[in-house]
């Protein structure tokens, strides 16, 4: 039985400007063929990981894929089809797209592809750059999960006052993201980043993001310069980016189980 592989465009909206995120996407997506089947095979190969060359090819013989905006981070090819992250330059940064060109018929789709069991196609997890992206972690459940926060955002604080006492069965890993527009998250990054250990980083980010503290704001040197990290701290969150780059983070809080596997985090305070 061959494989069939559908299509839907699927936008998280979390902590980040509604309005401004829709239109820089749309740009891109209202000028690509927007579709329902993505191609059928007889059979789907393993995934093969495209060189730079091959890339590039596609690119040349891709019209779309040749916009000034867009960038084509990496590639692999499966039976029919290349899936392609490729990189839409944004207000916000470099925003990572699923992209799906049809090997027979050169038809683009930009978003989320699922198999006809209604699971998703999804892109290798470069599991080493995911972990070592972690910013810091803490408990000692059994389970894993990754979480994707940003110490200034409303939604995050939210999840982690509802999540109180609920992640016993977790070793949580964190991974910072501050969003742009969050001037004060890297003052916050830098504070909470300076606990001694995963105990300590965690009660200073509850300190932060539960109960207002501003100790964070003795590390401002500059209240309208944009903050500076120190040298370890700039380390680890050039880390975090790849890893939230992996993960396709594209707001927060976004959270992860074990298998890199995105988990609606309502669902898991409730």
């Amino acid at each position: 039985m061959g494989k069939t592989f559908h299509y839907t465009v699927m936008l998280r909206v979390s902590c980040y400007n509604r309005q401004t995120y829709r239109r820089e996407i749309m740009q891109y997506k209202m000028i690509v063929l927007i579709g329902v089947v993505l191609g059928t095979s007889a059979g789907v190969a393993e995934s093969v990981k495209l060189d730079q060359k091959t890339l590039e090819t596609i690119e040349k013989n891709t019209k779309i894929l040749q916009l000034p905006n867009l960038q084509v981070q990496e590639g692999i090819e499966k039976e029919g089809y290349y899936f392609l992250k490729v990189g839409l330059k944004t207000q916000r940064g470099i925003q990572i797209h699923n992209t799906f060109v049809d090997k027979q018929s050169g038809m683009v789709y930009v978003g989320e592809a699922y198999d006809k069991e209604g699971k998703p196609v999804r892109y290798p997890i470069d599991k080493k750059v995911v972990r070592e992206g972690v910013s810091f972690r803490y408990g000692e459940g059994k389970k894993d999960l990754y979480v994707v926060t940003d110490p200034e955002c409303p939604y995050c604080s939210k999840f982690e006052r509802e999540a109180l006492g609920k992640l016993d069965a977790y070793t949580v890993h964190v991974i910072f993201y501050p969003l742009p527009f969050h001037k004060k998250a890297p003052a916050m990054i830098e504070w909470i980043m300076q606990g001694r250990d995963g105990k300590a980083k965690k009660e200073r980010m509850d300190a932060v993001m539960l109960h207002g503290s501003k100790t964070y704001e003795t590390g401002i040197k500059e209240a309208k310069q944009s903050f500076r990290y120190s040298p370890a701290i700039k380390e680890a969150m050039a880390k975090a980016k790849l890893a939230i780059q992996v993960l396709e983070a594209q707001g927060t809080p976004t959270v992860y189980d074990e298998n890199f596997s995105m988990v609606p985090w309502k669902q898991l305070v409730k």
